[in-house]
């Protein structure tokens, strides 16, 4: 895949995702599927996937990155309060400038840097140019940025903000990911190519706490949910077959 087609795909569609919630109600039901189905999808892509090709290509060295991603991302969620894997919830304003209550949800400015981080870091390996041509990752990655981008743009609404910078601030979002593409494309070959397979190593990292994360809050209360389960299913059968045809 080239690079101007990676770097359109990273921007848009999550600007898509959240022009569908400014414009449509939607399905809190149907979201929670597709998170689900992404989840699956983006984990067995990973296992089957790119976790055997980075420790052919990094060697065992390789795992303490893969660690470090997945411990980054446990410190970004501290912040991000869960919005990488659908959650559309944030602390509430307890009271307004003049002391009355309110239920608005504020979006700290510290949620949207920590989104920023997770997404550059996502975005630097796919300046290598297996990586950005790995068809079933970079559907995988494009799947899990989906549901963030509804999740994001469901708390924007919900915050009371304006239009204006409501688009404003899912615009930089959407240019975090491109942005580590372009920094990975600019720099990656000046400092080695162990840079991009550490960056891959990251985001690797990262993506295996995000879909496990995913998949274990598909069963709330570990009730089992057949259409949810039969869902993970269909999304690690595809990843299979997609993964092995590639």
């Amino acid at each position: 895949m080239n690079l101007p087609l990676l770097l359109t795909l990273f921007l848009v569609l999550p600007l898509a995702a959240g022009a569908w919630v400014r414009f449509n109600a939607g399905n809190a039901g149907h979201i929670k599927l597709l998170l689900a189905f992404s989840g699956a999808f983006l984990l067995s892509v990973t296992v089957l996937h790119m976790l055997p090709e980075l420790y052919e290509r990094g060697g065992h060295g390789i795992g303490p990155w893969v660690l470090g991603g997945f411990m980054l991302q446990v410190v970004l969620e501290f912040f991000s309060h869960g919005i990488e894997h659908g959650h559309m919830h944030l602390p509430a304003r307890h009271a307004d400038a003049h002391g009355a209550h309110t239920h608005r949800h504020a979006l700290p400015l510290a949620t949207l840097l920590s989104l920023c981080v997770h997404s550059f870091t996502e975005g630097l390996p796919f300046a290598d140019p297996r990586v950005g041509g790995d068809v079933p990752f970079v559907a995988g990655v494009l799947m899990h940025k989906m549901p963030m981008a509804i999740a994001l743009a469901t708390v924007l609404q919900r915050s009371g903000l304006g239009t204006g910078r409501s688009w404003a601030i899912l615009a930089v979002f959407a240019a975090a990911a491109p942005a580590g593409i372009l920094c990975g494309s600019l720099f990656g070959e000046r400092i080695g190519e162990g840079f991009l397979t550490a960056a891959l190593a990251l985001a690797i990292g990262m993506l295996l706490h995000i879909s496990t994360t995913i998949i274990f809050e598909a069963t709330p209360d570990h009730r089992f949910n057949a259409k949810r389960f039969i869902t993970v299913l269909l999304g690690a059968a595809l990843a299979y077959f997609t993964s092995h045809a590639h």
